[in-house]
């Protein structure tokens, strides 16, 4: 721990981003609290996180030890390729996500037979199982093998993570926009939002990966979580419409803490929704208490360091406690 160190960067986050507020000299944040949730985050390996309250930056705290501002995406990224989906059903590239995949991928055989839906992809319920390692990430050709999989189960039998139904999303993406899909994503979102320093990866076939593998900032993964707390608008600009930002974080049908590729959480006593990678990567947003916190973690990268156990009902807890009692609702 840095107490003298993290007290400073503490008063300077204080003055330089505007907490003290002049007409009721009430903190936006609680110090006591915030020293809390630094210590916390310090002690599970983060290297940077961020607090945003009403769209503005109220704390932005990196550890001393960590250069690098990058991080890799990891899963997060999955929740940025339902954005995109939803931006090309709102340009009518895509009629619904009740379309059937073999409308778009005819190619893909197991879909068309066993009448697998975009919506299915989209909720993860499409009946491919997890398969980890073994799976999509370990393969020199991704579309090639995501393309011959054979379902697990039915579809719409029951909630099944799995990156290969996000990489098939990824081909839908590709076919309907006619451009090879991170072009796409630079076109819709990462432009529109300013996001500079993301970018996406490739196998060695080429093929760009829509379920995660890129690399970005906290601050352009905030982007993301300002989009989704206003509802879909970025600086007075609708990127992609309301109604697919409510349906993204409405529970599906499978799985109550699950939407469209985003995470829901509404058992807390601050309901919020995320996007979260394997590698300690988060975005959450709080709507009621127009909260976003967002965490990096790239630099300890051991097995160790990436249990996520710690994350739960109490670190919820502790970022929604870092605003003081009068900026509650």
């Amino acid at each position: 721990m840095y107490p003298m160190k993290k007290t400073f960067v503490l008063f300077l986050l204080l003055v330089l981003n505007g907490l003290l507020q002049a007409q009721s000299s009430v903190a936006v944040i609680d110090p006591h609290q915030v020293q809390k949730l630094i210590s916390f985050c310090d002690s599970s390996k983060a290297d940077e996180i961020m607090l945003l309250h009403r769209g503005k930056v109220v704390l932005n705290w990196r550890n001393p030890h960590c250069d690098s501002l990058y991080m890799g995406t990891a899963s997060m990224i999955k929740s940025w390729t339902g954005l995109v989906l939803g931006i090309l059903i709102d340009r009518k590239l895509i009629k619904s996500v009740e379309d059937k995949v073999c409308t778009y991928l005819p190619e893909w055989k197991e879909g068309c037979t066993k009448n697998v839906t975009i919506q299915h992809l989209v909720s993860m319920s499409a009946g491919l199982n997890r398969k980890g390692a073994r799976g999509v990430l370990s393969k020199t050709n991704m579309n090639q093998y995501v393309l011959g999989l054979t379902l697990d189960t039915l579809p719409d039998v029951r909630f099944n993570y799995s990156n290969e139904s996000v990489q098939l999303l990824g081909l839908i993406i590709e076919k309907v926009s006619k451009k090879p899909l991170d072009r796409v994503f630079t076109d819709l979102l990462f432009k529109p939002l300013g996001m500079d320093s993301t970018r996406m990866s490739r196998d060695s076939a080429g093929n760009v990966s829509a379920f995660g593998g890129g690399i970005t900032t906290l601050q352009d993964a905030a982007q993301v979580g300002l989009l989704m707390r206003n509802m879909g608008q970025y600086q007075g600009r609708q990127i992609v419409s309301e109604q697919w930002v409510k349906a993204s974080i409405t529970p599906s049908k499978r799985a109550p803490y699950y939407g469209y590729l985003w995470w829901l959480d509404n058992t807390s006593k601050h309901k919020n929704y995320a996007a979260t990678g394997d590698l300690g990567q988060m975005t959450i947003v709080f709507p009621e208490l127009d909260l976003i916190f967002l965490r990096r973690q790239n630099c300890d990268l051991s097995p160790a360091s990436l249990s996520m156990r710690w994350m739960g009902p109490q670190f919820l807890e502790l970022i929604a406690n870092t605003l003081s009692p009068n900026n509650k609702p």
